[in-house]
């Protein structure tokens, strides 16, 4: 069969898109079910102050495991890597739902978390290795389809879980789906090392790049609350920082060679696609809380409040893939990142003078639209100009970005909404108990601080937004000259 023929449905590709699928539908399911479910495990464990780190350290060690997981693929391969991953994926998942408490149940979400970035980094290298370019665009597309699909039915089969049984068989669930996900890519995925090279692991990298997320977060999570924690997880930050690139500079075999990260139009890639990302999730994840309390809407309609976003996300994924049949990439993430500029600014005004919900929830469809444009179109630009021995690395360090780039936008976002909240009212209990889930009536001052705080969220998006355009303009203009990586450096 010609290489100009058959789709990723076709026999020829099938059973790699399936497996595939499968895979992302490991992460999807994950992410999209459990934040359903914050309240019925705060509510059954306890320790609220804790719960927002279910979520956060599942998404810090993905971070880490997703940059870490780049030499092993190159290493060793998708397949041989992959079928590691869904095991210790399978493993956690039970420790997960057997969890007796709060801390422990955050240590296991950690645990987890490293499965979780494994998966994503396989997923997207697979789909370098096994599709030829011009396919690529439908892979990540179909990708897509099923973070869409998971952001429609998330919430229903939470629902259900919960109606039967407890928080729990969200987690038991996940474990036939990664049986599943395990035997479709046992031998479907690609194997591009039949003789595994040996694995140099960075110890010291490692070390580096698990201090600059901990202390990153740990300082982002405590804006508008401990300065001082603030300023020395800051001060953390930057030195681990300053460290790691030092050490990927002058290191044998680091986790990742700088010019994964700055060579064009790699750097450029990177930057649009972490910005867009910010500018988009900073607020979605508290659009339930906002709808909710502000909006004087149930609990179960706020949860469905987060599909607009994903849906949005999958249409722009798939438009991406037809458009690039006549556009550059270049094209489409120019296109995307004008688009959200004027989705957030009109988003973030819809909130603040309440207009109805349905402009709201317009709104973040079109934020989830521009992500898609651009996020598509970036990872199909990147491994066009990615060679195979290099996939892995190159994947997981664009992974990584992205995935930091959520965990950061998510953490400002929430620090911005109890900054102002404490502001206002002097306190930020009552929000803590409604995110636990503690059926609290909250007052109607506190009820106006979180409509104000979710609208001052748009003014950072805008910014992030007004960056991530500026670089889509200078990657356009570069790409369209004709720029070498030698003369960008220049």
């Amino acid at each position: 069969m010609s290489e100009r023929t058959g789709g990723i449905w076709s026999p020829r590709y099938l059973p790699v898109t399936l497996a595939n699928l499968t895979v992302v539908a490991i992460a999807a399911f994950d992410g999209l079910a459990l934040v359903a479910a914050l309240p019925a495990i705060a509510d059954d464990l306890g320790s609220v102050s804790l719960l927002p780190w279910v979520i956060t350290a599942f998404l810090a060690t993905s971070a880490i495991a997703g940059i870490v997981a780049g030499p092993i693929i190159d290493g060793i391969g998708v397949r041989r890597t992959f079928r590691a991953t869904g095991i210790w994926f399978l493993a956690t998942s039970a420790i997960a739902a057997m969890a007796p408490n709060m801390p422990l149940l955050v240590l296991a979400r950690a645990l987890q978390g490293i499965g979780g970035g494994l998966v994503i980094s396989v997923a997207m290298s697979a789909v370098g290795l096994a599709y030829p370019e011009r396919l690529r665009p439908r892979a990540f597309a179909a990708n897509s389809m099923v973070w869409g699909t998971m952001g429609f039915g998330g919430p229903v089969v939470t629902a259900a879980l919960l109606a039967v049984g407890s928080w729990r068989l969200i987690f038991v669930v996940q474990l036939p789906i990664t049986a599943l996900a395990l035997a479709a890519g046992w031998r479907s995925l690609p194997s591009t090392r039949d003789r595994p090279s040996r694995i140099r692991t960075d110890v010291r990298g490692i070390a580096l790049v698990s201090v600059l997320v901990a202390a990153s977060l740990v300082a982002v999570s405590s804006v508008g609350e401990r300065w001082i924690v603030v300023a020395v997880g800051a001060v953390v930050a930057a030195v681990s920082g300053g460290l790691f690139w030092r050490h990927i500079g002058t290191a044998d075999a680091p986790l990742v060679e700088r010019g994964h990260i700055t060579r064009f139009p790699l750097r450029r890639i990177h930057v649009t696609a972490g910005l867009v990302l910010v500018a988009g999730l900073a607020a979605d994840n508290y659009l339930p809380l906002y709808v909710q309390t502000s909006r004087g809407r149930s609990e179960s309609f706020a949860a469905f409040s987060v599909i607009f976003l994903t849906v949005g996300w999958t249409v722009g994924a798939f438009a991406t893939s037809r458009l690039l049949d006549r556009l550059r990439e270049s094209d489409v993430i120019l296109g995307g990142a004008a688009l959200m500029v004027p989705a957030a600014s009109l988003t973030g005004l819809a909130v603040a003078l309440e207009w109805p919900l349905w402009f709201v929830f317009a709104g973040f469809f079109v934020i989830g639209t521009s992500i898609g444009f651009v996020s598509t179109a970036g990872l199909t630009l990147l491994q066009s100009r990615s060679d195979q021995t290099e996939m892995g690395r190159v994947n997981s360090a664009h992974q990584f970005i992205r995935t930091i780039s959520i965990t950061y936008g998510v953490a400002v976002g929430g620090a911005i909404l109890l900054f102002v909240v404490d502001r206002r009212v002097g306190s930020v209990e009552a929000v803590r108990d409604v995110l636990g889930g503690e059926g609290r009536v909250v007052s109607a001052e506190t009820l106006s601080a979180i409509g104000a705080g979710f609208a001052w969220i748009f003014a950072f998006s805008l910014a992030a937004a007004g960056v991530c355009l500026y670089a889509a303009v200078r990657l356009h203009r570069l790409i369209a000259a004709g720029v070498s990586e030698r003369a960008e450096r220049s």
